[in-house]
């Protein structure tokens, strides 16, 4: 009787993973067929530009569809799935074959031109040309259908009212063929992008406090369509270290500054803002041993990490200690996979600091910096110095097969993992 249960189930799980592709076929023939039309471009631009929302209908559609089935056959065994962890620490399910389902025949339609840009991040001026974004109209348009990078990074200048913002967020958004992440540096105790004005890290001291703090940024930040936050810092400063991270940070205490970190983080995932922390290592880190690090800024990533935090920015410190060589390790294959992906069990979002860093420039050409951060193991890169040849090195790098297509695969896999996430939550 089991067996036969367990057999329906996997039918059942299998004309769901059927009807999602059939319907995303469908919706591709019908944007085909509507392009040839008289208003046909624009048709087509107006579906891709709504892709999530239509994705989304989809896979309610194919629940609803099991939902009915089930209701008519009571006796059916839970299906299994995976967890991750809320704010509170409690599992909540995620239907991992749902999700592989959706990211795959995502993935299987993009060129490998599209692939690859959609590894970047940059500023809006970086693909648009102009001296400061203020607003998205058909400059912003042709720019994100020409570049369809994988997000935008706003600064304070992008700002100028809370309505000038959502509204270009909104419309930045609605050009893109592919979900963007709209990304800003928000942290507790910034009075930027029109946000309420909280007390800075260092005046924090629990996590009831944290929670709230980041909350309130978060919800701001969502209401102007932003998802992707460059917060918290995650760092571990000594009372004699670094001036300008004091009090940015949680305190010199990695035991006490964990569960406050780990706060911020799940405060912010909880309201669908992905929480970035800043950064892997810390400025502290290139006089540890590895042992030292373990024992200090490790234990902060490490109770974030165990608690489901989107994305981690690894920084440029070289710690020779560790790698053997002064390579930065936003470019280093140890300091990612090795340390931040094996011994620490990181499997989200690896994004690197800026690329147009002095510490990267100073040795190293935008071309040069890509290709070696994706070799060295990240997913997502942050503002490269010149983003045209960046993007170009990286797609004769996939052309000649000094990266290949699979590995550009499994980044894209990750980052539309934390990009869907929100929408298999929600069913």
């Amino acid at each position: 009787m089991n067996d036969e249960k367990k057999n329906r189930e996997k039918r059942r799980r299998r004309r769901l993973k059927n009807q999602i592709l059939a319907y995303l076929m469908l919706l591709i023939i019908i944007a085909l067929i509507v392009a040839a039309g008289y208003y046909g471009v624009k048709c087509v631009m107006n579906y891709m530009s709504d892709y999530s929302d239509k994705v989304s209908r989809v896979i309610e559609e194919a629940e609803s569809s099991l939902a009915a089935e089930q209701e008519s056959e009571p006796y059916i065994e839970e299906v299994q799935s995976s967890s991750v962890q809320n704010h509170e620490g409690f599992s909540s399910p995620v239907d991992t074959d749902l999700l592989h389902s959706l990211i795959e025949s995502l993935l299987s339609d993009m060129t490998t031109e599209e692939m690859v840009a959609g590894l970047f991040i940059v500023s809006p001026e970086a693909i648009t040309g102009v001296g400061t974004a203020v607003q998205a109209e058909e400059g912003t348009k042709a720019a994100i259908m020409e570049n369809p990078v994988g997000g935008l990074v706003y600064a304070p200048k992008n700002f100028s009212s809370s309505e000038q913002f959502t509204t270009m967020i909104t419309n930045t958004r609605s050009y893109a063929k592919y979900p963007l992440f709209t990304i800003v540096q928000a942290e507790c105790g910034t009075s930027d992008y029109g946000l309420e004005t909280t007390a800075k890290a260092s005046e924090l001291t629990d996590t009831d406090s944290v929670v709230q703090v980041y909350k309130t940024i978060a919800s701001g930040l969502a209401s102007y369509g932003i998802n992707m936050n460059l917060a918290p810092v995650a760092e571990i400063v000594p009372e004699e270290g670094e001036p300008s991270l004091q009090e940015r940070t949680f305190g010199s205490d990695a035991s006490v500054a964990a569960p406050l970190v780990n706060a911020a983080v799940q405060a912010q995932q909880e309201v669908e803002v992905s929480a970035v922390l800043q950064k892997f290592p810390g400025a502290a880190a290139g006089s540890k041993s590895l042992e030292e690090l373990k024992n200090s800024e490790f234990v902060v990533y490490d109770m974030a990490i165990n608690n489901g935090v989107d994305c981690i920015m690894v920084s440029h410190i070289p710690v020779n200690s560790v790698t053997g060589d002064e390579t930065p390790s936003s470019l280093s294959s140890v300091m990612i996979n090795d340390v931040l992906r094996n011994t620490l069990g990181f499997n989200g979002v690896v994004m690197t600091d800026a690329l147009d860093d002095s510490a990267i420039t100073g040795s190293y050409n935008s071309a040069e910096a890509a290709v070696a951060a994706i070799q060295a193991g990240a997913d997502l890169l942050l503002s490269p110095e010149n983003y045209q040849e960046a993007y170009e090195g990286v797609l004769q790098a996939v052309t000649d097969g000094t990266i290949t297509k699979e590995r550009i695969h499994d980044s894209l896999y990750r980052i539309y993992s934390v990009k869907y996430k929100n929408v298999i939550d929600t069913l």
